[in-house]
């Protein structure tokens, strides 16, 4: 964590939002003259101020989806499908430039907002030095935000490795760098 910034995960969201409910309902901090419990007009504020942070960051927007639905923010890719090398991004064919034993291959990143596609995810594979150069481009309106090239170490297999580095897009340092220049 740095200072003067926090993120938190749909996990975390829902942990918060289990604790305010249940503060809501079955914690109280002052008795009545009629010997029953209740809550007072300070507990109801931070309750309220609780939920009001979690509101104000979306961790209720969705809850009224089926649970089968995958949530709006969770990525999820397609592939890899064979990439031509003509048709590489120039950040990454000028990352590799002086390479000739890669293998090209892409992935899409799908999301559940309604466009469905979130990014094209493309790279080249050193099988012999068991790496993986990655360039993502992620289409923001009218401009793009690209993330690489990178180097990664293939792990366990290159499928697990592709399902880090899709996992990983929303905390790498170029997505952090955007959306904190938009607050």
């Amino acid at each position: 964590m740095q200072p003067n910034q926090y993120t938190i995960t749909r996990h975390d969201a829902d942990v918060f939002k289990k604790l305010v409910a249940f503060v809501s309902q079955d914690v109280f901090d002052e008795r009545r003259h009629d010997g029953g419990v209740g809550k007072s007009q300070a507990f109801l504020a931070i309750i309220n101020d609780a939920r009001g942070s979690l509101e104000q960051i979306g961790a209720y927007d969705y809850d009224h989806e089926e649970d089968d639905e995958p949530p709006p923010y969770t990525l999820w890719w397609e592939g890899p499908f064979d990439l031509p090398e003509n048709e590489t991004e120039y950040p990454l064919a000028n990352e590799l430039k002086e390479r000739s034993d890669l293998i090209f291959k892409r992935v899409n990143v799908n999301t559940a907002m309604p466009s469905g596609s979130f990014a094209d995810l493309q790279f080249a594979l050193d099988e012999n030095a068991g790496k993986i150069c990655t360039f993502i481009r992620i289409p923001m309106g009218l401009t793009e935000l690209d993330l690489g090239p990178n180097w990664y170490d293939i792990g366990e297999n290159l499928e697990t490795t592709i399902g880090l580095i899709v996992d990983g897009i929303e905390t790498h340092p170029a997505w952090i760098r955007h959306f904190q220049t938009q607050a």
